[in-house]
């Protein structure tokens, strides 16, 4: 019996991977730096599409997490494909003279737990963890109640710091709350789903993709003017609207944006409407944490815009906007294919008689302890 899991959501991940790469090059290439004004806006374009990128893995995290348990082998699997990386990469920046660093960064790169490097995964760790506590209350909320607790959220975490410009409380998105909130507002969507609330419920599939793609594309075209007047035509010469300008600027891309939480949504939503299922989508997708390790790494981050020739670029040529494309992808595919390869590796070492003994101790062992939630060894 085929028991392949839908791959709509699969589908997303990897398109999601795909813009942060993306994204990245943009970043650390210094592509917005560019003195081209007509391609410096091409850029920021691209950046409101992809910007969801981040949101859209919490999300997704909500939407399923919130109705499964904690498994400590995920968080393991997280933890060791990352101490693999780092090991494997230092190990080879230094044997090749590439990078000089203390023995105190080089204890903290052998560390396992040491994650310093990946502000997404050490968010996403303790969001991971404290998610039965969230599932309890996510069970015991009735719709109006869980709604209120939504806008609530919506107006606290992403509408104020939007609108005073972070003076109240500082979200940028990269914080513990604002994963909070994305786990909540996925779990809703799981539980309520848009398309069979009384505004959607009576209409097809393909109108309800089509008005999602709407929704995500006005997201990205009022970013795209909010923050043309912001920088081009908005006089600097009045307190109220330097404020205004400065307000824009400084959030247009921060993922806690409320335009940017709408925006995800609707993107959420899109491939919602898909059923499929696909073998080959499924185990791109199971790579694409791969990808985020290796080309986020610090060592290969410094070095890497540079050696693909990004940085150095003819960043005030409309062809070099085709080559970030060809960089990006060339990242993507490279990357993927280390990362299975060391998937392979790790498969064949988890079946070795020493690796079998160990985690069934490990088993054992947690067994025998009482733990205060309900976890999978």
């Amino acid at each position: 019996m085929n028991t392949e899991r839908n791959s709509n959501l699969e589908l997303m991940r990897i398109i999601s991977m795909f813009f942060i790469v993306l994204g990245h090059v943009i970043l650390f290439g210094k592509l917005l730096e560019t003195e081209n004004k007509a391609i410096l806006l091409i850029y920021y374009f691209i950046e409101f599409i992809l910007i969801i990128h981040v949101n859209s893995y919490v999300l997704v995290t909500g939407y399923f997490q919130s109705k499964s348990k904690l498994k400590l082998k995920k968080i393991w699997s997280i933890i060791s494909s990352s101490w693999f990386y780092r090991v494997i990469i230092m190990a080879i920046f230094l044997s090749l003279g590439l990078i000089s660093i203390g023995i105190g960064q080089i204890i903290k790169d052998i560390f396992p737990i040491s994650i310093d490097n990946y502000w997404f995964i050490k968010v996403y760790i303790i969001l991971y963890l404290l998610s039965p506590f969230f599932n309890k209350l996510i069970k015991d909320l009735n719709k109006v109640e869980f709604l209120k607790l939504l806008i609530l959220g919506f107006i606290i975490f992403c509408v104020t710091p939007y609108i005073t410009n972070n003076e109240f409380f500082e979200n940028s998105g990269y914080t513990l709350y604002n994963f909070v909130y994305l786990y909540f507002l996925g779990a809703y969507l799981n539980k309520y789903p848009l398309n069979k609330s009384k505004y959607f419920k009576k209409i097809e599939k393909r109108s309800f993709r089509n008005i999602m793609l709407f929704i995500f594309f006005f997201c990205v075209i009022l970013n795209f003017v909010l923050f043309y007047v912001a920088q081009y035509l908005i006089p600097t010469n009045n307190s109220i609207e330097n404020y205004l300008r400065s307000m824009i600027l400084n959030n247009k891309i921060a993922y806690s944006n409320p335009i940017i939480i709408i925006q995800t949504i609707a993107y959420f939503q899109i491939f919602l409407t898909f059923e499929f299922k696909s073998k080959i989508i499924n185990k791109i997708s199971a790579l694409t944490l791969g990808i985020y390790f290796i080309h986020e790494n610090n060592y290969i981050r410094n070095k890497l815009y540079n050696w693909l020739g990004v940085i150095n670029g003819n960043h005030n040529s409309f062809k070099f906007i085709s080559y970030v494309f060809i960089v990006a992808i060339s990242i993507f595919v490279v990357c993927a294919i280390i990362e299975f390869i060391r998937q392979i590796i790790f498969k064949k070492i988890s079946r070795t008689n020493i690796i079998v003994n160990l985690k069934n101790n490990a088993k054992t062992k947690l067994k025998e302890i009482k733990i205060c939630y309900n976890i999978k060894a």
